[in-house]
């Protein structure tokens, strides 16, 4: 049967196994991937901890490995970030709209690619802290529970934050198409604005429960993520998470519709 070009169907699918192609193509996502797992390794194999209250034992552990993906959390951010304005930098995007000509669906692929990715690394992330944390602290009793609320919401809720943070980093990446300026506004909003309070900016101390590492940090229930004014509880911390990403998104689009490239 021969087919033609008026056959081709431009589909959800079919871009985004494109743009797993061109992540998996990339020598930086194996890098990064692995330089994640890495450091987590190094702080939850190095970093000292308090000793847990007796009776809180589960609590204290799974809160002491959320504690380790914290730098994987910001690297992998700020390679979503890369990815994005690389199709800019490189020229790349002429290819990837002329392949996609949707620009809608092919930032929606770009972002979908690098969520997944994200979830992956940190899974990955995850089990590497937890196999090292429990036999590092085995005397202090250790352990993971898991009927207990707080460990599935860090194992569930680490990998939500990573998605929604990678598809913020693709949404500012596409939208400001520079490498600098993405890399400085990534950071800026997931350490340094974070932590502002602590350098007598109040004013910002006061919001960073609905910057994406203070409602990151309701999701999961660890304090892991950063400083926040308080905690907004699972679901209002996966609204405002999720909120920053469909932004970031939606700026992205409105900016690639109205741009002639």
């Amino acid at each position: 049967m021969k087919v033609t070009m008026a056959d081709a169907r431009l589909t959800f699918g079919g871009a985004l196994r494109s743009e797993f192609l061109k992540l998996a193509t990339l020598r930086g996502m194996w890098l990064v991937a692995g330089a994640s797992v890495v450091l987590s390794a190094i702080v939850a194999g190095t970093t000292s901890h308090s000793q847990p209250e007796v009776g809180a034992e589960a609590d204290w552990t799974v809160t002491t490995i959320a504690g380790a993906v914290v730098t994987s959390w910001v690297i992998v951010a700020v390679f979503a970030a890369l990815q994005a304005t690389g199709e800019w930098t490189s020229g790349q995007f002429r290819v990837s709209f002329a392949v996609v000509p949707r620009r809608g669906l092919w930032l929606t692929a770009k972002a979908a690619a690098l969520g997944i990715y994200a979830v992956v690394v940190s899974i990955l992330v995850l089990l590497v802290s937890t196999a090292l944390i429990l036999p590092r602290y085995a005397e202090e009793g250790a352990t993971i529970d898991w009927a207990d609320a707080l460990t599935r919401q860090v194992f569930i809720g680490v990998p939500v934050v990573f998605l929604a943070t990678a598809v913020t980093a693709v949404g500012i990446g596409s939208l400001v198409r520079s490498s600098g300026i993405a890399v400085t506004a990534v950071i800026g909003l997931l350490v340094v604005l974070p932590f502002a309070g602590l350098f007598g900016l109040s004013w910002l101390a006061d919001i960073t429960s609905y910057l994406p590492s203070g409602a990151g940090d309701s999701v999961v229930g660890s304090g892991a993520f950063g400083v926040a004014a308080e905690d907004l509880g699972v679901l209002a911390g996966l609204a405002v998470t999720f909120a920053w990403a469909i932004v970031a998104w939606g700026s992205a689009l409105v900016s690639l519709n109205l741009r002639d490239a």
